[in-house]
This record gives structure tokens, sequence and C-alpha cells, in this order.
């Protein structure tokens, strides 16, 4: 076997155990967020605002939600690399947007400093930029 068809063999070994690691984990999470969700219908913490989950539930439950999603968008990530040897940009900048989107719903934002939000702002700007500069169609020359 060459030096190059040893590397591609040892390449996909590991993204095979990769993507089991991050399959196992997401069966995990699962059962996490199943478990947070019913807790959350079940024992009322006292918001008087909400019907069947309180504020503070939910802000335990949709992050578990959003780590499933990010798990799954890198299982396709790996895929995509053992079936095509090439990382999908767009996948990265995807898996980008939806951890800044799970940060956002734990973040209080009203007690974080000013140069944090900054921080933010800046990066769900350059990742949207970035996906929508990668999804958008190139004009024929």
């Amino acid at each position: 076997m060459s030096h190059s068809g040893f590397k591609k063999q040892f390449e996909k070994i590991v993204f095979y155990i990769l993507s089991g690691i991050v399959i196992l984990y997401v069966a995990v999470e699962i059962i996490e967020l199943l478990y947070q969700f019913g807790r959350a219908l079940i024992v009322n913490e006292g918001d008087h605002d909400r019907l069947l989950i309180s504020a503070d539930q939910t802000k335990k439950v949709l992050p578990v939600f959003f780590n499933v999603l990010i798990a799954i968008e890198l299982i396709e990530t790996f895929n995509g690399y053992v079936k095509d040897s090439v990382i999908q940009v767009q996948s990265i900048l995807l898996i980008g947007l939806i951890a800044i989107g799970r940060k956002l719903l734990v973040l209080d934002i009203g007690h974080a400093d000013g140069l944090s939000n900054i921080g933010l702002a800046a990066i769900i700007l350059a990742l949207s930029l970035g996906y929508y500069l990668v999804k958008k169609p190139m004009k024929a020359e």
C-alpha cells in the first residue's frame, strides 16, 4: 500500500471512530433532552407567566436540543469528508451559526458586558455573511 493510500485509510478510520463517538453522544443527548423536557412538564417551578414550562426550564431544555443539531451536522460533515475527501465550508459555517444560536439562548445578555455582546454580534455577522457568500449562486461571466 502506498503512503497516500495508507494515509487515506487512516483518515477514514479516524473519521469512522469520530462519527461513532458523535452518534453515541447524540443518543445520550436525546435521552437527556427527553429527561429535561419530561421533568420540565412534570415539575412546576412556580413561573406564573408560563403555562407548562418556566423560562428557567426552557433554558435547560433548548441548549440540549441545539447540542443534538450540532452533533448531527458534525456527522454530516464527517460523512461528506469520507465520501468526497472535502470538508464543506457551508457545513462548518452552519455549525458555527447553530452554536452561536445555542449560546444566545443560555446567555443573559443583560448581565454580559458590552464588549462580549459586541464580540457575539461580530461573530454572528461574520458567520452569516460567510454562509450567505458560500450559499449565494455564482454568476456566470
